[in-house]
Formats: structure tokens, sequence, C-alpha cells
């Protein structure tokens, strides 16, 4: 007897359509039927000398291969396998493995089955009914089914964890149960009718419901659908409820909120404003027209209306800040101080400050604030602010003038006394009363200088407290200047060059930066180098943050600053010891540029020169 005929019983006949085939001690095909060439693509003749473990899937094979090795040692076993078909792709089939006749060419018997699809089909529908499952599970809207047993009798099949975590009932406590045992009344009455009203038109039913429940009071938007069987009746009844309880307490604290606000329109002089966000307008209280002097044609305004008077430099941390704020953050609360345009054309400054009022998806549906006028109180900050800066100079001026009194006024005043005093033991005509006189008047003469210099600085001082700023043409003070020292630099052989713009100013008092450049300007002839020609350059830079800064530097002697910018600007402080000066002119600078609101610095290297940079204050600003 061969191969074929030690097939099982029918496996040769081709009574039963199975794919069959034979292998060898070395688990090669000897021969294989024209099912198994059905079922897998394969040609017989092609695959003969060919091993079966070839054929299995990779993804099989170390799982596979012991199997195959049992089967071909004489054991009987069935097991699963995915084979590759000759169109390249991988079939799962049941593969049964039986010895042979011993005088048979082929040791082992193969028979492959394809597995069932009924078996897919059956775990699809698992896993579809696992699908829904989660989604059911995990839906965040109230999912009910019911049983339909009679003229107003139904009972709960399924609930899903959203009806426990709303209702605060256990699905133990509800599946099973009538809807009468679990729906309290007077919503029983209600949800019966649209029960009814479902199964008599086919349709869905929607209403809203409130009920009272372990979890508390629940207001939901209840939607229900008859569901038919295979008999064509309506058995069952699929319900879906959206839980609107704190939407509802927002809207009604939203009319509450809106009760008080309308009476608190009426109490305060404050600029109390509604914003509708989606609307993007804008409801005032009466304070507006009377804050403000703005008539409104028409209540509430666009919200444009308000944006649009708004102090440009304000916009961004304004208008900008308040979108931001409400369209693409969770905060509720808003506060800023701005600039705001009066129906006069008058600035005022405002602190406006809101509550906004989100819904339950976080977005902001209105803000309630109020503007309040604080130009009084800002300009009184203001004005203590000044004062509190002008006592604090006029502290230091003291102090200043203190070391006068007692470092440099007492001495050529104690000297004039001793030289009176000496004069009285003197014979008049003597060449001692004489040269005693001289040191008497000298004496006397530094006094007057000390007087007059305090007198200068009394002066700046009271002029910056007198004078109002004005915008300055530096370029225009820097010409008048040159121009006065015009006789001085063609002596040293000096040169100004003038970088400033024609066009810049800045806030001031032009006599103050006369003195500024004058004194900054005979320095600089005065402290030349002589082994080079002067060069002095007053250049600016362009305005930035509300500052113009500019540099008067030169190519002079130059001082060791890293020891003197301490005291560089202190009055009567020699930078340089071998030209004679009283060591006013740079105290005079600083006091001039302060009194302006303004800074000084400066840098200086010996042999190299010196720059003195200034900062001012800009008109715009």
């Amino acid at each position: 007897m061969d191969a074929r005929e030690a097939a099982p019983d029918g496996a040769n006949t081709g009574v039963r359509p199975e794919a069959l085939v034979y292998l060898n001690p070395q688990g090669e095909i000897v021969h294989g039927n024209e099912a198994f060439a059905a079922l897998t693509g394969h040609a017989p003749a092609a695959l003969q000398g060919q091993a079966l473990v070839q054929l299995v899937d990779p993804t099989d094979a170390e799982a596979v291969l012991p199997q195959l090795q049992r089967g071909l040692r004489g054991e009987s076993l069935t097991c699963e396998v995915r084979l590759r078909t000759a169109a390249g792709s991988s079939e799962r089939f049941a593969l049964t493995m039986f010895p042979l006749h011993p005088t048979a060419e082929a040791g082992t018997g193969v028979l492959l089955r394809p597995v069932e699809a009924t078996a897919r089909a059956a775990a699809a529908v698992q896993e579809r009914e696992k699908r829904l499952s989660i989604i059911f599970q995990t839906i965040a809207d109230v999912i009910f089914v019911l049983q339909v047993e009679g003229p107003g009798q139904y009972r709960f099949q399924f609930v899903n964890q959203a009806f426990t975590r709303v209702t605060g009932l256990e699905a133990a406590q509800v599946v099973g149960n009538t809807v009468a045992d679990v729906i309290p009344e007077p919503s029983l009455s209600l949800v019966l009718d649209h029960y009814q009203q479902a199964l008599q038109t086919g349709q869905p039913v929607h209403w809203v419901e409130t009920s009272d429940y372990p979890s508390g009071r629940v207001v939901g938007e209840v939607s229900v659908t008859p569901v038919l069987d295979a008999a064509g009746r309506y058995s069952q009844i699929v319900g879906v409820v959206h839980d609107v309880t704190e939407r509802q307490q927002i809207e009604h604290a939203l009319r509450d909120s809106s009760e008080r606000f309308r009476y608190a329109l009426k109490a305060t002089t404050d600029a109390l404003y509604d914003w509708d966000v989606a609307a993007d307008t804008l409801f005032w209280g009466e304070g507006f027209e009377e804050l403000f002097g703005h008539q409104l044609a028409q209540n509430p305004t666009p919200f444009s209306q308000w944006s649009a008077h708004v102090h440009p430099d304000d916009v961004a941390r304004t208008v900008d800040d308040l979108r931001y704020t409400a369209l693409h953050t969770t905060r509720t609360r808003w506060q800023q101080e701005y600039r705001f345009e009066r129906a006069d054309g008058r600035w005022a400054t405002v602190f406006d400050r809101g509550y906004l009022l989100r819904d339950e998806a976080g977005r902001a549906v209105r803000m309630i604030g109020a503007m309040q006028d604080v130009s009084e109180r800002k300009e009184a900050e203001q004005r203590q602010q000044q004062l509190a800066q002008e006592l604090f100079q006029h502290n230091a001026d003291l102090q200043q003038f203190t070391y006068l009194v007692s470092h440099n006024l007492r001495a050529p005043l104690a000297n004039a006394t001793g030289f009176a005093g000496l004069l009285d033991r003197l014979q008049p005509g003597s060449a001692e009363f004489g040269q005693t006189l001289q040191h008497l008047h000298t004496s006397l003469r530094r006094v007057d200088e000390i007087l007059r210099d305090l007198n200068t600085i009394l002066s700046v001082r009271g002029r910056a407290l007198l004078t109002e700023p004005e915008p300055v043409p530096l370029a225009e003070v820097l010409r008048e200047v040159t121009d006065l020292l015009a006789e001085d630099l063609a002596s040293s052989g000096g040169e100004i060059r003038d970088e400033l713009p024609a066009g810049l100013r800045v806030l001031g008092r032009k006599a103050y930066f006369h003195s500024i450049f004058y004194n900054l300007l005979s320095n600089a002839i005065k402290y030349r180098s002589a082994e080079r020609a002067l060069l002095v350059t007053v250049r600016a830079e362009p305005p930035a943050e509300g500052w113009v800064t500019i540099h008067v530097a030169d190519n002079g002697a130059g001082f060791d600053a890293s020891r003197a910018r301490p005291d560089a600007f202190q009055l009567y402080q020699r930078l340089h010891a071998g030209v004679p000066g009283r060591g006013i002119g740079l105290f005079l600078v600083k006091a001039h540029t302060e009194s302006m609101g303004g800074r000084v610095a400066v840098a200086s290297n010996v042999g190299q020169g010196t720059t003195f940079t200034l900062q001012f204050r800009s008109p715009a600003a």
C-alpha cells in the first residue's frame, strides 16, 4: 500500500474536501492532494522536497517547530498554525499530524482544516461588545435601557457608571427593578407619560426633568427612544440623560448677580459695566457718563467703543491682556491701571477690575467690573513722590553746605580773623603791616567766592522748583555754546564735532542744558592733552524706552575714574591737580541734570580721554 492508501478514512476518497500532505521522516513534503493546492494555492508538485516548516509564518515558527518534531516522531496531535499561501498572505489552519503505516513511503500524514469563520465572527462580536461596553461606561452622560413589560410597566435592564455618579444609586439597586421602584414622584408620573408617548409615536421624546436622588437634586435633559425587536414590537426603551445641574446653578446665580448689579449701578459713582463676551458688548452704569463725559447714544455699546479711548501706550497691557485673560485662561479676576480719554480730550487715570463668569466648560460668559477714576490720587502720589525726592535732595544739599562751612568757609574766616587781630599789633605803614593786610584781603576774597558758589547752588535748586520742563532742541543749544567758546577753541586748536540730530528734543530747561554743555565743553578745553589736538564729539543714541542718551566724549588728558568716580561730581572735587579750577563745574552738571529728572555718569582713562553719558526723558514719554 502506498502513502495515499494510509490516509484516515475518507481522506483520500474525495468525499471530504480536506487538504492533505505527507511528510518523510525529515519533515519534507512527499505528496499533497488537490484540496491542499486549492486551500493554500501551492501546486503539490512544486512543494515536493520542501520542508513543511518553511511554509509556516515566521511569527509562529518558534512555537510550531516543537509540535512538528513530535508529530514526525510518530505522535498524533492537533495544533493551530498560520501558513503562508502562494498569494503571500498568512492564513490560520488547524493542523492534525498522524503516523502512517511503517511500509509507506512517507512516515507522517498532515491534515489541514481552515479555522472556522464562525469563531472569528464570534470573536469580532465579542470585541464590538467590549468596545460598546467601554463607551457606555466611560461616557459622561447617563445611559439606561428599559424592558417594556406592559402598559406602564418598565424594568431597568442596564445602567452605565454615569447613572451611579449622577444619582448616587448603585447599579445593583437599579438593574432588575421597575421604574416605579427607582424614580421618585413627582418625576415618576412625568417620565411614564413620556415613555408612553415614545411607544405610541415610535419617535424619540425629549424633556427637562428635575428629580431628587441620594446625590441631591439633579436637573437633566432627557431623551428616550423606542427600540423594535425581531417581531416588530417596541420591546425596549433606550434613554440618555445630560446632567445640566451645574449649568442651571450658574444661570440662577447669573440672574441673581444681574439683579444685584442693577441695584449696585444706582448706588455707586464708579463706572460699572457688564461685558457680554459672546456679543462683545458693554452695558454701562450711569457713572460712565458722569465720570468721563461720554454720552451713550445706545446701551449696551460695542466693546471697541471703550477700547478706542484707552491710551495707545496702554492698549497692549489693558485691552489685549483683558481679552487674553478671558479667552485663553481660566482666571476669574482681572485688574489693571491705565489711562482713559475723557470726552474733552484729557486723560484720566483709572483703576479697572472685573470678575469673569464662566460656564461649566470654563468659557468666559460675562464680566462684571468697575472703572474707578483715580486721577487725583495718582497726581497726589506723584506730588508726594516729587516732594520726597526734593526733600532728599535738600537734605543732601544741607550736608554739602555743612561740609562747605566746616571745611571751606571756616579756614578763610579763621585766617581773616587772625590777620585782623595781627593788624592791631603792627605799625601801620610797615612792611609786616602791608603783608598782613594783603593776606587779610586774600582770605576775605576766598570767603566771597565760597558765598557766591553757595548762592549759585541755591539758585539752581530754586529755579528747578519754579520752572516747568519743555521740549528743548539740543542741537540748537549746542551750537550756541560752541559759538560762545569759539575763541577758546581756536586758541587751543580744538574741534567740537556736533552729531546731534537736528530735530532731537528732550524734556527739560534750556538754560540748564546751556550750562551743562558749557561746563562739559569748557572743561574739555581746559583739561585737553598736550600731545594731540583736542576733539570733542557730542552724539545721541536713538530714543529707547522713553529715554534719550547723550554722549560727550573728548580725547583729553583724562583721569583715573576708578578712584574718582564716587566723588567726581562732588562740590570742589578737583580731578586735575596741575590745572587751576574751583571744582564746581561737574557739580553743576549733575545738579542741572538731576533737577530735570535725568542721570549722568562718567568714564575716563588717564592719557586717553573722558566720556560723559547723560540720559533724559524724551517728550513722548
